[in-house]
């Protein structure tokens, strides 16, 4: 399955991360130095996670909305993709959103791309997508261009979903991050502290493993309040967690000047948490 994906850019809900996307908060600095604790979560976040054939659409940790493609079936090349949609809140979908990939792996585009569908809060609507040329392949939801939501076997009449394609996905409610795996919890992350004092900063995060898990110190980045951003300092290593257990970890920033926010990008086209700083 091909990805598509836009490189160096960072997408949090819909909107860039950079300039001053992590809203200032006040800060609790006197002098050069503060404390703090229990970091609250910034921005807005729409994340994605499969189970089997379905897809849960999270708005800010809430279920907003629940895909499920029920059956595919191409006679003579005439493709059709149903699926029922179950919206908590009102919810809408473009049928240029979903490709139909052949087994050479060539994407075949919907037959009207800019038909939109809205589903209300609180009802299912059944929707059913059509495509030209296609045959035994896959399906994938991509609703932008840097993030796969979901993928579907088709072989016949027969649809799979096939979550074992995608990438991990990242939930965050509240302070804590769930990471997915297969539509299956592998860790929760939550910064515990941030420190800053004479110009450098430190971060505290705890990691909760149920798999064993790799965290990237250098994936989390201090955001200075007037938007400016501070990598982790160079020369720490990645972090092995044991599956079924609980390991604290320290990000070091050898230059950083007032408080803002901290954002976790373990991918470059993904940021998986953010919260206020001071």
């Amino acid at each position: 399955m091909k990805r598509k994906t836009t490189a160096g850019v960072l997408v949090l809900g819909g909107a860039l991360i950079g300039g001053a996307l992590l809203a200032p908060a006040a800060q609790a600095a006197t002098g050069s130095s503060f404390v703090a604790a229990d970091l609250p979560k910034a921005g807005n976040q729409t994340a994605y996670v499969q189970r089997a054939d379905t897809v849960t659409v999270y708005r800010n940790g809430k279920v907003q909305a629940e895909l499920t493609v029920e059956s595919a079936a191409h006679p003579r090349g005439k493709g059709k993709l149903v699926m029922t949609v179950e919206a908590k809140k009102d919810f809408s979908l473009r049928a240029g959103q979903f490709l139909w990939e052949d087994e050479g792996g060539a994407d075949n585009e919907a037959v009207n791309p800019e038909r939109k569908i809205s589903v209300p809060a609180d009802t299912t609507k059944t929707v059913t997508i059509a495509f030209d040329g296609v045959g035994d392949g896959d399906a994938i939801w991509v609703p932008n261009e840097t993030t796969v939501a979901g993928a579907w076997l088709i072989k016949g009449r027969e649809v799979e979903g096939a979550a074992n394609l995608l990438p991990a996905s990242y939930v965050q409610r509240g302070s804590t991050v769930t990471v997915y795996k297969s539509g299956k919890t592998v860790a929760r992350l939550t910064p515990q502290d941030a420190v800053l004092e004479d110009g450098k900063g430190t971060l505290t995060v705890k990691v909760e493993a149920l798999k064993k898990f790799k965290v990237n110190p250098g994936a989390f980045v201090w955001e200075d309040a007037d938007g400016e951003d501070h990598a982790a300092a160079k020369g720490q290593k990645k972090v092995t967690v044991k599956a079924r257990s609980t390991k604290t970890i320290t990000v070091k920033y050898a230059d950083v000047s007032e408080a803002g926010g901290v954002f976790w990008a373990p991918r470059e086209d993904l940021v998986a948490g953010a919260w206020k700083v001071g």
